[in-house]
């Protein structure tokens, strides 16, 4: 049976494969340094050089000169192979890929910050090797990123335990490349995530009319759902009212549900507020507040809202600190404007700090 979820590389055999790369460029170094040397060895040590001497030091000059080529050219080589396929030498023998945010293989420039990001942090001395293969280990998000990764913004994957998403689709490939099985009604499903509403969030009441806060296709969002400019993300705001009604028009033939990151599935049945603490605006009325445990706070406390009119789903970035991206289920990505509705579609993937949802519907 194919395994079709993403398994993060372990701290393990991601040092083992950088190990492997430096151990083949050390290799490949070592025969024309080796024999530099030794012509240097040969050197008679006399004041005044003899013929002997001067053919000794240009031996060495050449073997040395060969030896960096040979370096350069590896590096090169590797630069490309990893940014055009995801693989180094010692990933490919370990089954690791490195890919960008969208799953996609991490282009030229982010493989370039990359290694010189891990070249700067091998500089401290003693430990700086150490916590340069180690500093994966430091990531409270599934240990998924190095000091590197973040600065290039790449991820390393284990292929041989999961999926390789840049043959299969980038982050959300199963959605394009293997059938899903309908899923059964989710009226019942709350979401799993801690919600600060004074009561239980039900579905059972009918819908008059769609709540002020979502937007009708033919309009933009109201003004509760459009965040004051000068109010930061992490800032304190107004009381949050909250609605027993769905948000979707009733008898609507399919739900949206929103599959984050870490499995967890939320049904989308009117506005809902995503951060590490979300709270609305004043007197913004929201279906329920999705609270992301993120200890390292790339989510800001309030850093998007989702809802739906019934027929679209929209997506709005609250002026977060590091910015809400948008790929789109033909590969394409682009950020979301702060402040400003995005419509969304099944299939697609959000990505806000180092977490992300998949929008897609389910059969009533």
């Amino acid at each position: 049976m194919v395994n079709l979820e993403l398994a993060n590389a372990s701290t393990g055999k991601r040092a083992g494969a950088k190990l492997i790369d430096l151990g083949i460029a050390w290799l490949l170094q070592l025969v024309p340094f080796a024999l530099g040397a030794a012509s240097l060895l040969s050197l008679s040590g006399s004041r005044y050089p003899t013929s002997a001497d001067q053919q000794a030091l240009l031996a060495a000059t050449v073997w040395y000169v060969v030896g960096g080529v040979l370096g350069l050219a590896l590096w090169v080589f590797c630069w490309a192979w990893e940014a055009k396929t995801g693989k180094t030498p010692g990933q490919a023998m370990l089954g690791l890929r490195t890919s960008s945010l969208e799953g996609f293989a991490p282009g030229w420039g982010a493989v370039f910050v990359r290694n010189l990001v891990f070249g700067l942090i091998c500089l401290i001395p003693f430990v700086g090797v150490v916590l340069a293969l180690i500093s994966n280990a430091f990531d409270p998000n599934s240990k998924r990123q190095g000091w590197h990764d973040k600065a290039a913004r790449t991820f390393v994957f284990d292929v041989r335990a999961g999926r390789d998403p840049l043959t299969t689709g980038g982050i959300n490939g199963p959605a394009s490349f293997a059938p899903r099985p309908e899923l059964p009604a989710v009226q019942e499903v709350a979401s799993p995530m801690p919600v600060r509403s004074p009561a239980p969030v039900t579905s059972a009441a009918p819908v008059t009319s769609p709540p002020s806060s979502v937007p009708r296709p033919d309009r933009q969002p109201s003004a509760a759902l459009q965040p004051d400019a000068a109010v930061h993300p992490d800032a304190a705001v107004g009381q949050t009212r909250f609605s027993r009604a769905v948000g979707e028009r009733a008898g609507a033939a399919d739900e949206v549900v929103l599959s984050f990151s870490d499995g967890r599935r939320v049904a989308l049945r009117g506005p809902v507020l995503v951060g590490r603490n979300p709270a609305g605006y004043e007197e913004e009325t929201v279906q329920e507040l999705l609270a992301v445990d993120d200890p390292g706070k790339s989510v800001s406390k309030t850093h998007l809202a989702v809802w739906s009119d019934g027929s679209r789903v929209w997506v709005q970035d609250r002026r977060s600190t590091n910015g809400t991206r948008i790929v789109r289920g033909d590969g394409g990505s682009s950020p979301a404007p702060a402040g400003q509705p995005v419509e969304v579609e099944a299939g697609d993937v959000v990505h806000f700090g180092d977490y992300f949802f998949s929008v897609g519907r389910s059969r009533a």
